[in-house]
């Protein structure tokens, strides 16, 4: 029985029949962000028309595939008619200080602003470290066309070709905490640990960096990072029940945290990384094809240690950024991930693993 969100009182089982359109892959952690969704951590979700699973599935484009599932629809303290309002506002507006079922700490936040405008757009993609254990590109993770164009209720009013605005700008950006204990990981993950993108200026290699690493000049810089990450992505926290915001720059943190020169060129982000910020912008034509994806922006994606302490997953030199791979977008407002390719270190280890299971098994063979 769930107890994140809402007060249950008892459960039952409901046949529900959904319908899922496009090419979906999901990511291993099995959550794939979409509007409507009231429940977090159920091994089967249903989210206004759309089926969540654990593990991975696929579906053919542009084709209608049913699914017939069992869940357990919880009854809550809400009533019918509660419930049928908050269905017909797809959940878009939670109370001040109310728990996002579809947001976590640690969570990577996808945001848009424009220079000159007046509204924001932010969009969970899910755990950072979904992306940090990836070893394969995840494609189609969610699409977001209908809250950059206004096509949704609430959405922005970026336009039908938001994907040519030079003026639009995009940017990544998740922290779990900003604890300054040199013990305490989460996740495989010590406190402060930032994750930021850097625009990817050029198409580059598939799987490797093109933007130049984030490096952080200070502990205290790490601190004040991870501060304003935590007080940008606490509004999805806070003022959403869905994986999307959209807000109006009045009470947005984005265009707080990315600053904007009298020009319209990013300045910098979190008060501490400079030279563009963590944001990149768009224009006329496509930027190119990362994994078979066609792509209207691509940003690397960094992480940085402010501390590296024993058991950590991935170490690394403190302050300084470690490529974790791409994410694209696309005309149609699909966002996919790239992974890196790895290092050849990791190849070794990959190789040697290999072999070492070989001779076991031959080994195996003649005994």
């Amino acid at each position: 029985m769930l107890s994140e969100w809402g007060v249950f009182r008892e459960s039952q089982p409901l046949e529900h029949r959904v319908q899922t359109h496009g090419a979906t892959t999901f990511p291993a952690r099995g959550r794939v962000p979409a509007t409507g969704n009231l429940f977090r951590g159920v091994p089967g979700r249903i989210a206004l028309g759309q089926l969540w699973s654990r593990g991975s599935d696929r579906f053919s484009k542009n084709t209608a595939t049913y699914h017939t599932m069992k869940i357990n629809v919880l009854k809550t303290a809400f009533n019918k008619a509660a419930l049928a309002a908050l269905a017909l506002m797809g959940f878009a507006a939670a109370p001040a200080g109310a728990q996002n079922p579809n947001y976590a700490p640690g969570d990577i936040l996808l945001f848009f602003q424009q220079f000159g405008g007046t509204q924001t757009v932010m969009v969970n993609l899910g755990a950072a470290t979904t992306y940090r254990d990836a070893t394969a590109n995840l494609l189609n993770i969610v699409n977001i066309s209908g809250a950059l164009t206004g096509a949704t209720p609430a959405g922005a009013a970026f336009g039908s070709t938001w994907y040519d605005d030079p003026t639009l700008f995009w940017g990544l950006a998740g922290v779990f905490n900003s604890s300054t204990s040199n013990s305490t990981v989460t996740n495989g993950d010590p406190g402060r640990t930032l994750y930021v993108s850097r625009q990817r200026a050029s198409l580059g290699a598939e799987g490797f960096a093109v933007a130049t690493p984030w490096t952080v000049g200070s502990n205290t810089d790490m601190t004040t990072v991870a501060n304003g990450i935590i007080g940008q992505n606490n509004r999805m926290e806070t003022q959403s029940l869905t994986t999307t915001l959209v807000e109006g720059t009045g009470t947005s943190n984005i265009d707080q945290q990315h600053l904007f020169n009298i020009g319209g060129t990013p300045t910098s982000s979190f008060s501490v990384l400079a030279s563009g910020g963590v944001q990149g912008d768009f224009g006329a034509g496509s930027f190119g094809t990362l994994g078979g994806v066609t792509a209207e922006g691509a940003l690397d994606l960094y992480r940085i240690l402010a501390v590296n302490p024993a058991g950590t997953v991935e170490t690394g030199t403190v302050r300084a950024g470690q490529y974790q791979g791409t994410f694209v977008i696309e005309q149609d407002g699909e966002v996919s991930y790239i992974a890196p390719v790895p290092e050849p270190s990791t190849f070794a280890l990959l190789a040697g693993s290999a072999i070492f299971g070989l001779i076991r098994r031959r080994r195996s063979q003649r005994d």
